[in-house]
């Protein structure tokens, strides 16, 4: 067991290293995002018109314009109301769900979550975690092969190796789409403030998201637990107001 120990940690530390590393470039991943963004919103019918479609396209305006990015913005309405989600996809590309309406409830409400998707975006977020991806690939097969010229039986080998998956799975790769999580919130919430909305729709946004139910144990999650990113929200958001307001006060040099 030491051997899944040792290599595991040396599989975290190559990772924990390189936490924020992108390998990928906005036009790398250019391609990748249409084909994505064709393919997912191709799934569901898109709502061309309407109220519910005019809202969402004024938020994802509103939400781009002050993100000081020049990506190519799109933005979907999907027809869903099963399908309580948002997503924004590297370079811009924004799809709303109708299922996700009744949660937000209003524009403010809206322009919470589309501006937390659209913060994965504006961090590289996609990229990064990518890059993890390929990392974790290259570190377990360099660990695969050492495995191999040990001396383990191939029973030996084939648990060490899921071990190791579980290792870099739990205990590295989620952290830190946690971590992308709590950085998307905030700077939501500075993407909403700037655009002019109400950043504390946002809190009441995840205390309705906790009101459907738990998806599981936090620390098997991607995404902090509803109650906490409401909770850490609200202890934010007077502070970023305060820093937003000083921004806009500060004089231009």
């Amino acid at each position: 067991m030491w051997k899944i120990a040792r290599t595991g940690a040396l599989a975290s530390v190559l990772l924990a290293s390189c936490g924020s590393l992108n390998i990928y470039s906005d036009a790398e991943l250019e391609p990748i995002s249409l084909q994505a963004y064709e393919e997912a919103t191709s799934q569901h019918p898109i709502v061309t018109s309407g109220p519910d479609h005019d809202m969402v396209q004024e938020v994802a305006r509103r939400i781009a314009a002050v993100t000081g990015e020049r990506f190519p913005w799109q933005a979907r309405l999907l027809k869903a109301d099963d399908v309580p989600n948002a997503f924004c996809l590297p370079n811009g590309r924004i799809a709303v769900y109708t299922g996700i309406l009744p949660i937000t409830r209003n524009i403010d409400g809206l322009a919470a979550v589309v501006g937390h998707e659209v913060a994965h975006a504006t961090r590289r977020h996609g990229g990064i975690r990518m890059t993890q991806a390929a990392i974790s690939s290259v570190a377990l097969a360099v660990a695969e092969v050492g495995l191999e010229l040990s001396e383990m039986d191939r029973e030996s080998r084939a648990y060490t190796m899921a071990a190791l998956g579980g290792i870099t799975q739990y205990g590295v790769l989620l952290p830190y789409s946690r971590e992308h999580e709590t950085q998307a919130d905030l700077d939501g919430i500075r993407f909403a403030i700037r655009a002019g909305f109400d950043p504390w729709e946002a809190p009441k946004l995840w205390e309705r998201m906790a009101a459907l139910g738990s998806s599981g144990p936090e620390f098997l999650s991607t995404h902090p637990d509803p109650l906490k990113r409401a909770a850490r929200l609200r202890a934010a958001i007077p502070a970023i107001l305060r820093e937003e307001a000083a921004a806009i006060r500060a004089p231009i040099h």
